[in-house]
């Protein structure tokens, strides 16, 4: 039989790393068996289906391949009872004074050496660790191509965590200039803006968690991804999940995301204001543009998520 795989995160809520660690174990669990531990009784936890670390009942991973997803929570005295063979860590947070704290607190004699991933290659360039590239595992049944036409408007969005770091300080201007164009936006997770947006019917801010990402994002002609400057977006998940939702993406430089896209062919990175708006006002000009980005941006997303690459992670994280 093989070895179990456990993985463990911090379930604070409805993000990347929670998607990641549910996404991660289904697939995995093709091949072995797998458990999902949240390190704290959330309700995060509950809704995921994670079960709580709680040493003094027993209730810890043993054995097997331990994968710690992120460095956001301390490792707990849990770590000198599960006895792992292999010890993983997914780095996948933009926080090095967390990361070398963890690893620090993983360098004990009841454990095994660490090895370090690394969610996108700027990440680890940030770091200035040795690690391999992991990869974001995505449901390519449930985001897949759907478009659902529910506006003559063609129409940007995004979606992210509903907090104002998540979003760039000049992202409401570009989008009341394009409502001035007719270019409609939609903001999922983006009623921390809302204030922004009084009398312009052009621009939805929805709460974050108000539409299934899936749903949402093919009712969208194109993906718009900036965050603030104060929050370096390690990987970006969600551009992935547009990508599989066969949408062109028009993204800043400053994210991971950027390992995934191809200048031109299945979207387009960006650096000023001014270059966004530029983009975006091209797309909505050309649709036969915007079909063949959205045509090759599923097709990476496939390559990504379910070629050889991908083959070759999960061999990585199942190794006895």
């Amino acid at each position: 039989m093989s070895h179990p795989i456990h993985i463990v995160t911090r379930f604070s809520g409805i993000g990347g790393c929670e998607t990641h660690a549910v996404t991660l174990a289904a697939m995995l669990r093709h091949t072995h068996a797998v458990r999902v531990w949240a390190d704290q009784p959330t309700e995060g936890a509950r809704k995921f289906g994670a079960t709580p670390i709680s040493p003094y009942n027993r209730q810890l991973p043993e054995g097997g391949t331990l994968i710690l997803l992120g460095t956001h929570f301390e490792p707990g005295r849990w770590l000198d009872y599960a006895k792992p063979r292999r010890l993983i860590v997914l780095c996948v947070l933009s926080h090095p004074d967390q990361l070398f704290a963890a690893l620090a607190a993983l360098d004990r004699p009841t454990l095994p050496k660490v090895e370090l991933a690394f969610i996108s290659s700027r990440l680890r360039d940030t770091m200035g660790l040795p690690g391999r590239i992991a990869l974001e595992p995505m449901d390519l049944e449930r985001f897949a191509p759907r478009h659902v036409i529910s506006s003559r408007f063609f129409t940007i969005g995004r979606h992210s965590r509903d907090a104002p770091e998540k979003h760039h300080p000049q992202d409401p201007s570009l989008y009341r200039m394009l409502g001035w164009k007719g270019i409609r936006t939609r903001l999922l997770g983006g009623s921390c803006l809302s204030h922004e947006f009084a009398g312009m019917p052009e621009i939805e801010a929805l709460p974050a968690g108000s539409l299934a990402p899936e749903a949402f994002l093919n009712e969208l002609d194109v993906f718009f991804y900036r965050t603030g400057p104060a929050w370096a977006e390690p990987s970006g998940r969600v551009v992935m999940e547009a990508l599989a939702c066969g949408l062109p993406v028009v993204a800043h430089e400053s994210g991971g995301y950027t390992d995934w896209i191809e200048q031109g062919k299945n979207g387009f990175v960006f650096s000023t204001q001014e270059q966004a708006h530029d983009l975006v006002c091209r797309l909505a000009r050309d649709p036969g543009l915007v079909k063949a980005l959205g045509a090759a941006a599923r097709v990476s997303a496939e390559s990504l998520a379910s070629g050889q690459k991908m083959d070759e992670y999960l061999t990585w994280l199942t190794a006895a």
